[in-house]
């Protein structure tokens, strides 16, 4: 998996909303802030691991943990696969300042970004953040956690609505069976 810092602009693959940005593409040899998660912050995770956006044809392991362990994650007695997708959280924080703060400019530059078809910010993270931040305490930025917060989310039908909008792609994440 390919390392992004934090709060950079998204550019992994193509087809996504300009100005998405990175959260949680933590890589061995890159430091990342950590603190012992909430049950909340695990909780709102959770749901959007449900969720696959950008379903990749490859499975990619957890540099962090030993080589050859596939990351299978059980909560509420849910088993979900990750790290062959990616996950999109939305939040409109900071989105109506910054709108008024262009209107009141009289900057024709200024016109795409006043008529864009993105009234939100898009976080884009690897659907391995629930186990990032369950495993290993990595700490997601502020802003991001914010955004976890806010609605629409899984399961509501707004946030699906929402993902058709900024035309991105999603499944359900995939259950592995259980193998003895």
């Amino acid at each position: 998996m390919a390392h992004y810092p934090d709060l950079s602009f998204y550019q992994y693959y193509r087809g996504n909303p300009a100005q998405t940005k990175n959260v949680g593409w933590l890589q061995h040899g890159y430091a990342f802030e950590t603190a012992p998660p909430s049950e909340e912050t695990l909780d709102l995770l959770w749901s959007f691991c449900k969720v696959s956006v950008m379903q990749m044809r490859g499975l990619h392991r957890c540099d962090l943990c030993p080589p050859h362990s596939p990351v299978v994650a059980i909560r509420d007695g849910l088993r979900l696969s990750l790290g062959s997708a990616e996950i999109r959280v939305l939040s409109k924080e900071g989105v109506s300042l910054l709108r008024q703060r262009l209107l009141a400019e009289e900057s024709a530059g200024l016109l795409l970004l006043r008529e864009s078809a993105v009234p939100c910010n898009v976080y884009a993270a690897p659907n391995l953040l629930y186990h990032y931040v369950h495993a290993h305490s990595y700490k997601p930025p502020d802003e991001f956690l914010n955004a976890l917060r806010e609605e629409p989310r899984p399961p509501d039908e707004k946030y699906f609505q929402c993902l058709e909008k900024l035309q991105l792609k999603w499944e359900l994440t995939s259950s592995p069976s259980l193998t003895v």
